[in-house]
């Protein structure tokens, strides 16, 4: 008679499978409420409140979407200076569709706890706070909570917009919609390229000038919350707005400067300029951040073998066009200051280094070897000190010179940083 390859419940492979999937649910659970990993408690005189929003920017085409004629739809986060009520407990660091992107980027998100409080009612007495808008790339606006949830306990409101299809894996909406990443929203930055270099730049501007476009977006957003009446209405002092980003969200940030004058100082963090703003420059307060980047440095045969790019050719191309942008505009903006983090690699200006990374974390090679805690205190601290003297007129000696207390922040010009 033919052996039966099926199985029923009761069957003891069966029995066992399961209860081995229950006992390791079970774990992960018990290890989530016993070992958390937290991120690090803010340091300022406000508690940290969190909300969401989406809108539609009716005047402009999504340019990502497969079916052409609809409408760019965008959402934004934002952290705020809070007074929560007794016994309000945070909110979940990755909320409703968010918590999907914790499957790629491998970590546990139940794990990670926050500080920030949704909804809480905003710090008295009524004041209105200095904004900040934020540009991320490629990673959700959620995974810079440390960084923001430290700017707002410090008097910032803090706004992150998310840029529809560019997170990966997908983009969430306050609502609960999702959209999967769509490679044309980051222009082929996430692989080694084998296009030729201006063809790259022209792929690359194209992106950092919808993600500009979606920051102005965000501002005149704000600019009507400010005026209507909810949670944050009547919070908001416009009149003295910062801009800052990541990665190709640094350059949107810098291009948002340059071309609405509602942006009084930007900063960039780690992030390439490939749009027209590398050449003008601008004439406002910049920071300019900065990992190690080996591969500006060393020679561009080495980098080659290290498969940071396909040719010599574009090596040398790539790393010209690179820090004679970050140069002129350091060297035009008013004033201009550009700092190296070292041991800091392209992934640390985000939560990566104080997440619970599984092995294989598509973010662990570009964490370099900063400690997590180290390098949010650090970033954090350079700028606040930034937006401290440019919004509030404050004092912000770290920004003049070396400080004994921040080995690791080297203040020099970029051609000094990657001397060629």
């Amino acid at each position: 008679m033919k052996a039966s390859t099926r199985f029923h419940a009761r069957h003891p492979v069966v029995t066992a499978v399961a209860g081995t999937a229950a006992l390791t649910w079970l774990f992960q659970k018990l290890r989530a409420r016993l070992f958390p990993a937290l991120l690090p408690e803010p340091t300022g005189p406000y508690g940290v409140g969190r909300a969401a929003f989406d809108w539609v920017d009716a005047r402009r085409q999504e340019p990502y979407a497969r079916r052409g004629n609809r409408p760019r739809e965008l959402s934004a986060w934002l952290w705020y200076p809070a007074e929560p009520r007794r016994g309000a407990r945070p909110g979940p660091y990755l909320p409703a569709g968010w918590r999907l992107t914790s499957l790629f980027w491998r970590f546990q998100a139940s794990r990670v706890r926050a500080h920030a409080v949704p909804g809480a009612p905003v710090a008295r007495p009524p004041q209105r706070h200095p904004v900040l808008v934020f540009s991320p790339a490629g990673f959700p606006p959620l995974y810079y909570s440390s960084l923001f949830e430290e700017l707002a306990s410090h008097g910032y409101i803090v706004a992150a917009v998310s840029h529809t299809y560019e997170a990966l894996p997908l983009s969430a909406f306050a609502d609960g919609r999702l959209r999967l990443f769509r490679p044309a929203s980051v222009g082929g930055a996430l692989k080694v390229s084998r296009a030729s270099h201006d063809e790259d730049v022209r792929a690359r501007a194209e992106v950092v000038r919808v993600k500009a476009e979606d920051l102005r977006s965000l501002v005149d957003e704000l600019e009507r919350l400010e005026a209507g009446s909810g949670l944050l209405a009547g919070r908001m002092d416009l009149g003295r707005l910062g801009a800052f980003g990541h990665s190709m969200g640094g350059n949107a940030a810098v291009e948002l400067c340059a071309r609405d004058e509602r942006c009084l100082a930007v900063a960039n963090m780690d992030g390439g300029v490939w749009s027209a703003v590398a050449q003008e420059g601008l004439p406002r307060p910049l920071l300019e951040l900065f990992a190690e980047h080996p591969e500006y440095v060393r020679p561009c045969a080495e980098s080659v073998g290290q498969k940071a790019f396909t040719s010599v050719e574009y090596c040398e191309a790539n790393r010209e066009f690179a820090v004679d942008g970050w140069q002129r505009l350091y060297a035009r903006a008013r004033p201009g200051y550009s700092v190296q983090i070292r041991g800091a690699g392209h992934a640390s200006f985000t939560d990566c280094g104080l997440l619970p990374l599984q092995r294989g974390s598509f973010a662990s090679p570009a964490l370099g070897t900063i400690e997590g805690h180290r390098m949010w205190r650090v970033l954090s601290d350079y700028l606040r000190a930034f937006f401290d003297r440019h919004l509030r007129d404050a004092p912000a000696p770290l920004l003049d010179g070396a400080s004994p207390f921040y080995p690791e922040a080297v203040l020099a010009p970029p051609q000094a940083l990657f001397p060629r």
